[in-house]
């Protein structure tokens, strides 16, 4: 018996050695525009291309270490080697330096970076005039997932600066983070009103668990910031102006929450769409054929719109389906060129609340363009300033006052808080998917109507 004790011992001790020999194969490999890609890709001894770099990391736990410069590209970039969980595979910046990934040479309709497989992190690049899409993320879920990109600059991109999805609904890529990066300047196809395709400055299609999070995306011919026949997603913290179709759009896509944004125009008419700015926040059904997945419980809350179009809307489009089960809430809304709050006619609104908001217009366009019943959803404590919404959004629980926010009409976020006079505070119903405000700090029992 004795004997058995030893001999286990001994196996789990070469078996922990094994692993950390496993461990230990995880390299760093740089790459310097100084490199020659006969060298071992050492930091004294660096490569000279990305792809040399990037078909040397192998391993879980590789990382790809990029030294200051620029680097065309004349093909696609393929990260194809998957990490493990705790272990990804990495292709960053080195220590903060100004990477330039540039894909003005590469054929046409090229992508410039591909995520084709799980565990794989992007970091800290400049990342321009890709062909097609900047940084693609594409695959079935079983393949593609875990994935990481951020802290990067993507601009001058053809199509989307950064789109993930897939072809199949059963198999979604998913548990993507997008966090922290610049992007403008992207899906230019369009420019000049060709409207070739729409895509996205950062959006996900047939996407499960995609996070959007601290981006700043603008001056886009596409949408802003995206998801479509996509599932719990989350889009927060971000700043999203002067994109020329949609600022944040929700299309066919389910429990996702919106929130603690500030999407706003600065009247650049060069992103104008039929001679007007984006819509701030969208929620829409298109008809995509062979696709069913229609738009219901999210949750849009905490976000400063100020100068869109519309600042929160619902369309119906070929498909309708409503509003189901959305809540709209604790959102502050300044000044659109359009009206502030627009529903198409459906007759499939189902369970949805719009309350705590702040509705303040600021020119003669109506507040409210609402069509059809609104039966199946439920207004409430919203304050309306700058005329009267029609009688569909009314309850008696509204506020008709100037909401004395603290410096209104301009694009700093602090501005939309309220006074302390404001007839705003403590004006509000208690909701338990609203336990945050847009900086991210908790409400107490006494709950403002807006974003503060």
């Amino acid at each position: 018996m004795n004997q058995l004790k030893r001999t286990a011992s001994y196996i789990a001790i070469i078996l922990v050695i094994l692993s950390e020999a496993n461990v230990s194969r995880a390299k760093d490999f740089y790459v310097s525009t100084s490199g020659n890609n006969q060298n071992p890709g050492t930091q004294n001894q660096p490569f000279r291309s990305v792809a040399r770099g990037i078909n040397a990391a192998r391993q879980p736990g590789d990382t790809v270490l990029i030294r200051a410069g620029i680097y065309p590209q004349i093909r696609t970039l393929n990260l194809a080697n998957p990490g493990t969980e705790g272990r990804f595979i990495t292709l960053k910046a080195f220590e903060n330096e100004e990477v330039i990934i540039d894909g003005s040479n590469l054929p046409e309709d090229a992508t410039l970076i591909a995520v084709l497989a799980h565990h794989i992190r992007i970091q800290g690049l400049t990342v321009r005039n890709s062909q097609n899409i900047g940084i693609s993320i594409w695959g079935p879920g079983t393949r593609v997932h875990a994935v990481e990109v951020s802290g990067n600059r993507i601009h001058h991109c053809q199509n989307s600066g950064i789109y993930a999805g897939f072809n199949r609904l059963s198999d979604p890529v998913r548990d993507l983070l997008i966090a922290d990066n610049i992007i403008s300047e992207c899906s230019l196809m369009n420019e000049g009103g060709q409207y070739n395709q729409w895509s996205f400055g950062a959006g996900a299609g047939l996407s499960r668990k995609v996070t959007i999070r601290n981006n700043t995306v603008s001056h886009g011919y596409g949408e802003g910031i995206g998801l479509y026949l996509s599932n719990k997603g989350t889009i927060e913290g971000n700043t999203v102006h002067d994109n020329f179709s949609v600022n944040i759009y929700l299309d066919n896509t389910t429990n996702t929450r919106v929130s603690r944004n500030l999407v706003y125009s600065t009247e650049d008419q060069r992103f104008y769409r039929f001679n007007h700015p984006a819509s701030g926040i969208q929620i829409a059904n298109e008809n995509y054929q062979g696709f069913n997945n229609p738009s219901s419980h999210n949750v849009i809350t905490n976000n400063i719109l100020i100068g869109n179009y519309i600042a929160i809307s619902s369309g119906s489009y070929q498909r309708g389906g409503g509003l189901k089960h959305t809540l709209i809430a604790n959102n502050t809304a300044w000044g659109s060129i359009g009206p502030l709050l627009h529903i198409d006619a459906d007759t499939r609104h189902y369970k949805s609340r719009i309350s705590n908001n702040i509705f303040k217009q600021t020119g003669k366009i109506p507040l409210t363009d609402i069509q059809g019943s609104t039966t199946q959803i439920e207004f409430s404590n919203n304050l309306w300033h700058g005329g009267v919404p029609q009688q569909s959004a009314r309850s008696t629980s509204d506020l008709y006052a100037d909401p004395l926010l603290v410096n209104g009409g301009t694009f700093n976020p602090e501005a939309y808080q309220l006074s302390e006079s404001s007839p705003a505070r403590n004006a509000g119903m208690k909701l338990p998917e609203v336990e945050l405000n847009f900086n991210g700090k908790p409400r107490n029992n006494r709950i403002n109507l807006g974003a503060w």
